[in-house]
């Protein structure tokens, strides 16, 4: 499988630092990174990359996205980080890219550090889904269309109103309206959580985890509840809403992420 993996080096390369792998959510590819997050981490010293899990973005299987599985996407962040090579790292995991990791580690995976960004919470999404229809009956619809319909049918103002904030510039919008995508069947149903994919809390590296207050997708309780189950302070972050890397807050949460990574032990 060929997998895309966009990276990023810093002119001033800062000493003894970890390079950062970045792991994309549902529907998108390592292209969210690229705007602001990616060269933002390498003006502050650190080399970055952002893998696309297979059918997404520029890597391959995209004619077979519907029989992946949540096994087949932590198999492509194992490979990824084989071919990194030695050298400590720090991976981070935005929506399904933080189940993506928490399996990882799961099955065996080590980091200096790792980052849960508005990720999918240990126990899976079940309750979230819930929450979800009871709040924002519009947008659990939508959500439930994307099992037989592609993104781009979905009603743009609603999934606007609430991947972003309010003040998103409408280029920006339809700009990433262009480019998202559909996302795998299986791996919908497994991050409901009927498959176990969290790893105990006792065998995580260091972690972060961050959300946004107006995310209506991972609402803040459930940040709140992962930060819990791996016994670190939850940064919640108000006026930021899910698509955290596109959204005009989005420095109010690479600030955070970065004085983590900037603490972590040499």
């Amino acid at each position: 499988m060929e997998l895309e993996l966009i990276t990023r080096r810093p002119a001033t390369p800062r000493p003894d630092s970890p390079r950062l792998l970045l792991v994309h959510g549902i529907c998108v590819g390592a292209w969210v990174w690229e705007e602001h997050v990616m060269p933002w981490l390498a003006d502050a010293g650190f080399e970055v990359h952002a893998l696309s899990l297979r059918g997404h973005g520029g890597s391959g299987g995209r004619e077979r996205l519907n029989d992946w599985r949540l096994a087949d996407y932590t198999e492509d962040l194992r490979t990824t980080i084989a071919r990194l090579g030695d050298g400590p790292l720090v991976v981070v995991g935005h929506s399904l890219g933080g189940a993506v990791v928490q399996d990882w580690i799961r099955s065996g995976g080590h980091a200096a550090g790792v980052a849960l960004l508005a990720s999918v919470p240990p126990w899976g999404l079940a309750y979230s889904a819930w929450q979800m229809m009871l709040s924002s009956p519009d947008l659990f619809q939508q959500l439930a269309r994307l099992s037989f319909a592609e993104p781009q049918t979905l009603d743009p103002e609603i999934m606007r109103r609430h991947l972003f904030s309010d003040d998103l510039p409408d280029a920006d919008y339809a700009r990433f309206a262009r480019r998202v995508q559909g996302e795998s069947r299986h791996v919908g149903i497994e991050l409901q959580g009927w498959r176990p994919f969290a790893p105990m809390p006792w065998q995580a590296p260091s972690m972060f985890v961050l959300g946004g207050e107006d995310d209506r997708f991972i609402r803040s309780d459930a940040v709140r509840g992962t930060a819990t189950y791996y016994g670190v302070k939850p940064h919640v972050v108000p006026q930021l809403a899910h698509a955290l890397m596109l959204d005009p807050h989005w420095e109010d949460a690479a600030r955070p992420l970065l004085d983590w990574i900037l603490k972590l032990p040499a």
